[in-house]
């Protein structure tokens, strides 16, 4: 009798650590993933006797996302204004995780103020151990004091 007690007993403990591994994964898994980065940026170019402008923007910084991972990030790209300071821009930023592992995201926005404002990224290009983002699409925000940026990025995967 004792025997048969032990194997039931053992058998709900085995049920009990099923059923808590599911939920606890099921819980821990989200299709979106938040990366937060900080850094400075350095912006040069021309303007135009119209008052438009077009310039070359470049940064480097630090981020960290919502998976763990965390890194340093290495952008270039272009702005370009009209006379009216409305901004268009196309930033490539290389996010360069602690274990050497990489990721490419895509920054676009077609109007907006450049000290402050919202955009789109995707992200473009993954080492293996990031092929998972590929492609995924982000929500941007961004706000500048000075030369120096803080960043949000929610991505859906």
């Amino acid at each position: 009798m004792l025997f048969i007690i032990k194997i039931i007993f053992n058998f709900k403990e085995l049920i009990f650590l099923i059923v808590f591994l599911s939920l606890a994964s099921s819980i821990s898994y989200s299709d979106d993933v938040v990366i937060n980065g900080t850094g400075t940026s350095n912006v040069s170019g021309l303007t135009f006797s119209d008052g438009s402008k077009f310039r070359l923007y470049t940064s480097q910084g630090h981020w960290r996302a919502s998976s763990g991972d965390y890194g340093l990030s290495e952008c270039y790209g272009t702005l370009k204004n009209d006379k009216n300071d409305d901004v268009q821009f196309e930033v490539f930023c290389n996010m360069i995780a602690q274990d050497e592992e990489n990721f490419v995201m895509k920054f676009f926005r077609n109007k907006g103020s450049q000290d402050a404002g919202t955009g789109k990224a995707v992200i473009v290009d993954a080492t293996e151990r990031f092929k998972y983002l590929l492609n995924a699409n982000c929500n941007h925000a961004i706000t500048y004091i000075k030369k120096n940026f803080f960043g949000i990025q929610k991505c859906k995967l």
